[in-house]
């Protein structure tokens, strides 16, 4: 009895199982794409649904890179060689892409040949297939299978083809959604953190605004925001549930953890799925699932650092990257409207410093006419009356005469002497470039107390020395300004039969108050204004010596240190004489001051 009336109806059993199949698999597909929507991930799915159903088959999925198509995902099995110049990528030219992408659909050869598509290492393939994929009209990616074998494409094996395409074509606009979904909440979260940010110009108000609002974004998300000090990455906000994790934030981590070194490398945002607290060096983050870290840098170098973790994901959503780019964006700007501010009003005291400096040295020019028209000419008068003095006592026969007049020559130019290296002190210490560094004040006083020892000239001095710390400054000049103010207390105590020198500091936010106190001749307050002038004295030469330059010079700086000084005293009740030094100084600043936080 033969079979042959029972062919169509096996035929027709066959075609339903492939069809079940193709529907199985659209299916499978589907249900993959509902719980994502990244094309590489579903491109996985779709080639072991093929292979499944196609046994021998091989398959790639390629991304439109630059100028070239570049394979994300290729099949188990497909030779290395030939995997490794897929991945390298393909020209847009190859003619079967081209093809595809005219076609705009799934297209399909039977007698497809690698050598006429300039493919090299694919000639064993014959049976090929190709689905593009398209956004905003330009050719996106791209779904390419093929047999090894020549094999042909039955009508069962396109609509199964075709099935895949489809699952992904969905996925795809789910894909083009979410990004659309994605730009427009991180739009939102960067108009809102701008609006929040205003104009300030507070880097640490701008960094936990954007706290703020990631925390209202990303609820239960842990945030820290950081700023490079030396070589430490140290929290100035750390919003993390780990009391022993926060403590190690602001205690500050290593330049070099991984973390942030690949991103100041990267130069822009890194995220980190399936984080591996070990792997980072990291400790005490082993309960997170994802981290990234947003660099901000300033003419090249890195400054400050923002980062974000989760301990419930494991793997980073689209739009949770889009919120932290978007927020980490605005946040940037503002940062950079703070580091303008900064600049300028650095620029600002520079200038203020600059126009003080020129006062003070067309002030010092001034003196230095006056002393030169007065103060320089009575040596040169004693030098020549005396000298003619001298002459004729010779001549006369009477050389005994000739002492007193050659007594007044020494002294003469003895003072010339002093008066010019007082000048040349003054230029020095304007001069002379500053090395700032910790000044243990306590001891610079007993230098200074060593400096003007051979003044002393066999008294007993009382010094009453209180609080005296460690401040900063430019050692070498600051012993100057002590031995100066130290010398100038020794002298106008000298007729004082209990002498007493008092040295004292006063602190506060701003910085320092040096004081040196003396109960010696003191002077006329109406005449305090010409005290730190070029040799401006309040006092006889035959009363006490001097040349006029010291306070000058411990003005001059004082200056350069971004400080100032003061006086004040009345006649035959000592002096006061004081001054300040910033903990921050804007004059000469020794390294550069927009280094967030200057």
């Amino acid at each position: 009895m033969s079979s042959e009336p029972f062919h169509p109806l096996q035929q027709a059993l066959a075609d339903a199982q492939q069809q079940i199949r193709v529907l199985s698999t659209f299916v499978a597909l589907t249900q993959a794409a509902s719980q994502t929507s990244d094309l590489e991930t579903l491109a996985r799915h779709a080639q072991e649904a093929l292979q499944a159903n196609l046994p021998g088959l091989q398959a790639a999925f390629y991304r439109r890179v630059g100028g070239r198509w570049v394979a994300q995902v290729t099949t188990a099995g497909l030779p290395e060689a030939l995997q490794a110049v897929l991945q390298q990528g393909l020209s847009l030219e190859t003619p079967s892409f081209v093809q595809a992408v005219d076609a705009g659909e799934p297209i399909f050869f039977d007698d497809w040949s690698a050598r006429e598509q300039q493919i090299p290492l694919a000639e064993g393939f014959r049976s090929v297939a190709l689905a593009p994929y398209f956004r905003g009209g330009q050719p996106h990616a791209m779904l390419t299978v093929a047999f090894g074998r020549a094999e042909a494409w039955t009508e069962q094996r396109r609509q199964l083809f075709i099935s895949v395409h489809q699952a992904l074509l969905s996925a795809q606009q789910r894909e083009i959604q979410s990004d659309f979904e994605e730009r427009e909440l991180g739009l939102q979260a960067f108009v809102k953190l701008t609006e929040a940010i205003g104009v300030g110009t507070d880097h640490l108000e701008a960094a936990q605004r954007a706290h703020d609002l990631l925390l209202e974004l990303l609820p239960g998300w842990s945030f820290g925001y950081y700023e490079l000090q030396g070589d430490l990455w140290k929290a100035l906000l750390a919003d993390v549930p780990d009391p022993t994790l926060r403590q190690l934030l602001y205690d500050g981590l290593p330049a070099d953890t991984p973390g942030f070194q690949a991103a100041v490398q990267a130069g822009g945002p890194v995220f980190f799925d399936h984080w591996n607290a070990a792997e980072q060096g990291f400790a005490h983050t082993e309960a997170y699932g994802v981290a990234a870290f947003y660099p901000y840098l300033r003419r090249g170098r890195p400054v400050a650092m923002f980062v974000i973790g989760s301990q419930h994901e494991r793997v980073w959503k689209s739009q949770d990257r889009g919120v932290f780019e978007a927020v980490g964006r605005s946040l940037e700007l503002a940062l950079e409207r703070s580091w303008a501010a900064a600049e300028l009003e650095h620029s600002y005291r520079l200038l203020q410093r600059s126009n003080l400096e020129l006062k003070a040295a067309n002030q010092e020019l001034e003196a230095f006419a006056y002393s030169a028209s007065h103060d320089l000419r009575t040596p040169v008068r004693h030098v020549k009356g005396f000298t003619e003095l001298i002459r004729r006592a010779l001549n006369g026969g009477h050389p005994e005469k000739a002492a007193r007049p050659l007594e007044v020559l020494d002294e003469a130019a003895d003072q010339m002497t002093r008066m010019i290296d007082a000048m040349l002190d003054l230029s020095r210490s304007t001069r002379q470039p500053l090395l700032r560094q910790d000044v243990a004040l306590g001891q610079l006083v007993q230098d200074a107390r060593q400096d003007v020892l051979d003044e002393l000239e066999g008294r007993q001095i009382e010094w009453r020395l209180g609080a005296l710390p460690t401040v900063r400054g430019d050692r070498a000049t600051l012993r100057q300004v002590m031995t100066n103010l130290l010398s100038n207390a020794v002298k106008f105590t000298r007729r004082r039969e209990h002498p007493v020198i008092e040295v004292w500091t006063d602190e506060d936010e701003a910085g320092w108050t040096v004081s040196v106190r003396d109960n010696g001749a003191g002077f006329d307050p109406a005449y305090q204004a010409k005290l730190f002038g070029p040799f401006q004295r309040l006092h006889l030469q035959k009363d006490f010596e001097g040349t006029g330059i010291g306070l000058a010079t411990v003005r001059r700086i004082i200056l350069r240190h971004g400080g100032r000084v003061a006086a004040s005293s009345a006649p035959g009740q000592g002096a006061t004489f004081s001054f300040t030094l910033p903990r921050e100084v804007h004059g000469e600043p020794e390294e550069d001051p927009l280094a967030l936080g200057g």
